[in-house]
């Protein structure tokens, strides 16, 4: 009864905070409304990269293939939210992107709670607002993990630091939970654990207190069991793999080596196949790799060419806070110290840096807001709204330009318009052919749900179309061509010979159906701002119609399961996966079966995550 009063009571206190918001807390939420426009705009329109063209489909019936994790990154969370998007949506651009939508916006509201506990409520929401127009983050809106696992990652940040002060057991294991979930999301989450163990100890020391006591031996042990929960699904199925088949995961064997023999005929095509990298590389180019630039210095240049105006910014003010908040100062050196140089020397590649924005910011706001208050003259009233107004014109400016990253953002690129034009105006009994020079990712991807091969497959199935049972029918075909000569392999160029077998198959298309549609996009190669410099209009991908008479099995094994890097599509049938393992004992069985309940688990937590943000940011209010 005592109990149930309580919780009344909780409810009660928490909808009368609701219905009495600071006018900070409505602030805030104006800002989350831009920065979920802003991120809305980059998921309908932005193009493509050929990382994105494989999770787009290994996300693809995910949740009922009963994989635990997928091989390459040794995660699975994003996989099951992005299928789960799949279900409700269909297989649209945007839907394939709503992870990074979705948890991309609500980490605004992450930092700010994460900035007020080192700053002021005025910094804080300044925060917020530079991470809402932040273009690198707005430019990694698309099928990628970086956005969701960061969202995951300031949560925990925000909720260990607030166990640090206040000693909660609770926070310890709510922020243990986050930590997980982007472990479950991203391997690399877990760099951030060590950093933000050393930073309570940072803490504690500072405070005189004795870091290796009881009490806080138990709190990090109950944060690191609610984080380690997380990584059950990768063990299990690394540990049942192997037991099974005799190798790992592509991480795992990377790490271990064990069953490397085994796995090199998965694995080995891959760039990062059995690379140790020495530590060196990362003030010394030895291998002239970026032409003798040390390998650091690259990563620095690659962040600062995708939010140069924050990474100057936030340097002023980690200068500032070495001075004034060197608890914030030391955050940061902490919870870098090993992302940094790991993920340097493991997988340079832009998009996994978004965390080196996220943690300037708050310090690019203490910066901007000790600046303000030394302006003096007839500006001083309005000078910060002035300061913030020009970086939001240079933010709006510079997400128009090729150097942010990803490009379209202020326009549909050809890859959204060709899903749709597939939607909106093939017939599901016809055939879709795709130009060979097209990524064979993004002729997966844009032609999903319908019966599509791609051109060279096609021209074998002809040379052997009297052979093929069925009866023999007319079949609308809708054949797609590369006016680029090469989009998204980057090769084709090469390859004069399969450039000539394509313009020949794109005649045959030419002269024997029509022309009906010209997917036109701006220039990649220009800057584009709508009404200030627009980029010319360019021809992507022309569509020609005809109609051929061939054998009804032809559609029966376009729509058969494609292969796509070591997995076919939808993983059907299951038990054909490489990757595929069977249990043999009791003990196993169990096992599997509680890795599978705790990827439930996790999806849940991660819709519930949704909600949860609101209520830190309303409770703490």
């Amino acid at each position: 009864m005592k109990s149930q009063i309580s919780s009344e009571s909780a409810l009660s206190s928490f909808i009368d905070k609701i219905f009495s918001l600071r006018n900070e807390t409505i602030l805030l939420f104006l800002v989350l409304f831009l920065g979920v426009i802003l991120r809305a705009i980059a998921a309908m329109n932005l193009g493509v990269t050929a990382d994105d063209m494989h999770h787009v489909t290994f996300a693809v019936n995910f949740l009922k293939s009963g994989k635990l994790v997928e091989w390459g990154g040794s995660d699975g969370l994003w996989h099951s939210f992005t299928d789960l998007m799949y279900n409700l949506f269909g297989y649209t651009q945007i839907s394939s992107r709503l992870a990074a939508l979705i948890f991309g916006s609500l980490t605004i509201l992450s930092l700010y709670l994460l900035s007020r506990e080192f700053f002021t409520e005025e910094v804080s929401l300044i925060s917020a607002f530079l991470l809402a127009i932040a273009p690198f983050h707005i430019k990694n809106t698309y099928a990628e993990m970086d956005a969701m696992a960061m969202f995951f990652v300031v949560t925990g940040m925000f909720l260990f630091i607030k166990a640090t002060k206040t000693e909660k057991k609770s926070f310890f294991a709510m922020s243990g939970i986050f930590f997980g979930l982007g472990i479950y999301t991203k391997v690399y989450p877990l760099l951030f654990i060590p950093s933000i163990l050393l930073y309570f100890a940072y803490v504690k020391k500072s405070n005189f207190k004795i870091i290796l006591s009881k009490k806080y031996l138990k709190f990090i042990f109950i944060f690191l069991f609610a984080a380690g929960i997380f990584a059950i699904p990768s063990l299990t199925h690394n540990y049942l793999l192997y037991k099974d088949k005799g190798f790992m995961d592509f991480i795992y064997t990377n790490t271990l080596g064990f069953g490397k023999d085994v796995a090199a005929k998965y694995y080995s095509w891959d760039a990062g196949w059995n690379s140790q990298r020495p530590f060196y590389l990362l003030f010394y180019d030895s291998n002239k790799t970026y032409n003798g630039k040390p390998w650091l210095y690259v990563s620095l240049e690659n962040i600062f060419i995708a939010t140069p105006l924050l990474f100057i910014l936030g340097f002023f003010g980690l200068i500032l806070s070495f001075k004034k908040n060197k608890n914030y100062f030391w955050f940061f050196v902490f919870s870098i110290m090993f992302a940094l140089p790991y993920l340097t020397l493991k997988i340079l590649l832009r998009k996994h840096f978004i965390f080196m924005e996220i943690f300037l910011i708050p310090a690019a706001s203490f910066f901007l807001l000790n600046t303000d208050k030394k302006v003096e003259g007839k500006f001083k009233k309005n000078s910060l709204k002035i300061l913030l107004i020009l970086i939001f014109i240079f933010s709006l400016i510079w997400l128009g330009t090729p150097k942010s990253g990803v490009t379209h953002f202020y326009s549909k690129s050809h890859i959204a318009k060709m899903i749709e034009f597939k939607q909106e105006k093939i017939p599901k009994n016809a055939l879709i052919v795709q130009d060979s020079r097209i990524y064979r990712g993004r002729i997966h991807w844009t032609s999903l749900g319908w019966p599509y091969l791609e051109a060279l497959d096609f021209l074998q199935i002809l040379k052997r179309k009297n052979e093929l049972p069925g009866e023999k029918i007319p079949i609308e075909v809708y054949y797609f061509e590369c006016v680029y000569d090469d989009c998204g392999w980057g090769t084709i160029k090469n390859q004069p010979a399969f450039n000539a077998t394509m313009e020949s198959l794109t005649g045959q298309f030419s002269s024997q159906g029509r022309l009906i549609e010209t997917i036109r996009e701006r220039s990649a190669q220009e800057t584009h701002i709508p009404f200030i410099k627009e980029a010319k209009l360019v021809d992507a991908i022309r569509i020609y119609k005809t109609t051929l008479v061939l054998p009804t099995s032809i559609l029966e094994i376009s729509l058969q399961p494609k292969k796509w890097f070591l997995y076919d599509i939808g993983y059907e049938p299951k038990e054909k996966q490489f990757d595929y393992y069977q249990t043999h004992n009791i003990l196993d069985s169990f096992l599997d079966r509680i890795a599978h309940l705790i990827t439930k688990l996790a999806l849940f937590l991660s819709l519930f995550s949704i909600v949860y943000i609101f209520y830190l940011v309303i409770e703490n209010g």
